[in-house]
């Protein structure tokens, strides 16, 4: 019986140090987990930024490009207008820069590959040779886009909360 028990207490102490080990790397994962969850939190929260200003900047370029004055120039292109071809060069210029001016006020420029389509948009304002329509489409189509992820995620959101509480229950 002694020798049987002092095995069985050499076995415990041995089972005791590996639950200890185990559970200290447990601490070291649990710790290593809480920070990484907190850190893609914090990306997250710039992620719904940038989203935020390229939309904001998405609809200011809209709202530049429906303008009055942008209305007021693409009626002044049409023949029979009294504008030289100077004058409605310079026109155009002022309002695609201005329009580029707020995309580039949009944080997707300050990191790289952030939203290719907006980059393109930009490329597309800086052109020798511009065709609104183009742009105006492209910008729809990405406003589009963005508002059909946004839907997307919403909906995953609500499976996950509904799934999660299913399986409280």
């Amino acid at each position: 019986h002694g020798g049987k028990l002092g095995v069985d207490a050499a076995e415990m102490k041995n089972d005791l140090e590996d639950t200890l080990a185990g559970a200290a790397e447990d601490k070291k994962f649990l710790e290593n987990l809480e920070k990484t969850c907190k850190d893609k939190a914090a990306e997250w929260e710039e992620r719904k930024k940038t989203r935020a200003a390229e939309l904001l900047a998405l609809a200011d370029t809209i709202k530049v490009l429906n303008d009055d004055d942008a209305l007021e120039l693409f009626k002044s292109t049409l023949p029979n207008s009294g504008s030289s071809f100077v004058q409605l060069q310079t026109r155009t210029t002022a309002i695609a820069a201005h329009a580029l001016q707020i995309l580039r006020r949009a944080p997707h420029f300050d990191r790289r590959g952030a939203r290719p389509e907006l980059d393109f948009i930009a490329l597309a304002l800086q052109g020798k040779k511009m065709n609104f329509d183009k742009v105006i489409g492209m910008i729809d189509a990405l406003v589009v886009t963005m508002a059909t992820e946004q839907k997307e995620k919403k909906k995953k959101k609500k499976k996950k909360k509904k799934t999660k509480k299913k399986k409280k229950k």
